[in-house]
């Protein structure tokens, strides 16, 4: 049997971030923290993300089929506040934060650092205390001025014969 101490070492060294993972439908919006997001596939660009079991972004993912991806700083008490623990059902985390929408209509926060915007692919509901959703990357940006409207580049394949490869172009 494997110690505990063990366990816990090797999962600590597991890159780590802190991300928000937005969805919105109808008049409704709301985000969840997680720190658990994962590359899968560049050709095309593909995100899988963790996030608790029994969240209210759970029926907006499901409506909407898309969702956003917003890197939060170590340092973001607002938006650590706002979204941890998740907001309850009906309230808008959103109020006072400024955001805006890329391609999906899925909120993307000026407070972050990059973001994605995503079309929902795929989920799996294992079990364990996460669903596990998979995610088309559509738009992807940088911010570098909260300030300044966001710009974003669309993911778009052009199957260019470059070997055997296709390229994404922005």
């Amino acid at each position: 049997m494997v110690a505990r101490n063990v366990i816990s070492d090797v999962l600590e060294r597991i890159p780590q971030g802190s991300f928000l993972m937005t969805a919105a439908h109808d008049d409704t919006q709301t985000g969840v923290l997680t720190p658990r997001l994962q590359i899968c596939s560049t050709d095309p660009c593909l995100v899988m993300v963790s996030i608790p079991r029994g969240t209210p972004l759970e029926p907006l993912l499901r409506d909407s089929r898309c969702f956003g991806i917003c890197k939060i700083t170590e340092a973001d008490r607002l938006v650590e506040r706002r979204f941890n623990p998740p907001p309850q059902r009906g309230d808008d985390p959103y109020v006072a934060i400024p955001t805006s929408q890329a391609i999906t209509g899925a909120p993307i926060i000026h407070r972050c650092e990059f973001f994605m915007d995503c079309e929902l692919v795929g989920h799996m509901a294992p079990e364990a205390d996460c669903r596990i959703y998979l995610g088309l990357v559509k738009a992807i940006g940088v911010v570098k001025n909260q300030e300044d409207p966001l710009t974003f580049n669309v993911m778009e394949s052009i199957e260019e014969m470059v070997g055997s490869k296709k390229i994404y172009a922005n």
